[in-house]
């Protein structure tokens, strides 16, 4: 990020702790990089409320706050963002349907991305939404991302003027070309 490389990839086993490096990482680009706004993408609800447990547990190395004590973390259950949250967790179905001004069928945030995309009958471009605008986040951080950037999704990954951040444990071509070898 230093580098101004705006995508890189964080490849670790699974159970590694990915979820609790990206919470560090997270942490000290607001504490001491000025991020303003984070967006915490998973694909399926359930991987959202876990990222939310660790969020919580969190404890900061440097004044032994938990995260949520020293930033707001909302994870979205709607289409209305907290724009005072520093950290936004959300499924990628959702915030597609909130670009695209939509409600999001209640089911569809628990199912894996795969079985979402049939939701969406031929993907349509997302069109610039005011009420969400390009620079809405400073960073965004895809869980699972080799998931993520096909498709309807990479829409989402590619809307926002933000640095990107894939984390994963089985990468392919595909993924390191996204990330661009980074």
């Amino acid at each position: 990020l230093a580098a101004n490389k705006p995508r890189a990839l964080i490849q670790m086993a699974t159970g590694s702790g990915k979820t609790f490096t990206a919470i560090s990482f997270i942490y000290r680009l607001i504490k001491f990089a000025g991020a303003r706004r984070v967006l915490f993408l998973v694909d399926r609800g359930n991987l959202g409320r876990q990222a939310r447990k660790e969020f919580d547990q969190y404890v900061s190395p440097y004044n032994n706050f938990k995260f949520g004590e020293e930033y707001i973390v909302q994870h979205l259950s709607s289409n209305t963002l907290d724009m005072t949250a520093r950290v936004c967790i959300s499924t990628i179905q959702r915030m597609y349907s909130m670009l695209k001004g939509r409600e999001l069928p209640e089911e569809a945030d628990e199912e894996s991305t795969e079985r979402v995309e049939g939701l969406f009958k031929d993907p349509e471009p997302i069109d610039y939404n005011p009420d969400f605008p390009i620079e809405t986040f400073d960073i965004i951080v895809t869980d699972e991302c080799h998931r993520s950037i096909y498709n309807l999704w990479a829409q989402v990954l590619e809307y926002f003027d933000a640095h990107l951040i894939g984390l994963t444990a089985t990468p392919n071509k595909q993924t390191f070309g996204f990330f661009n070898q980074n």
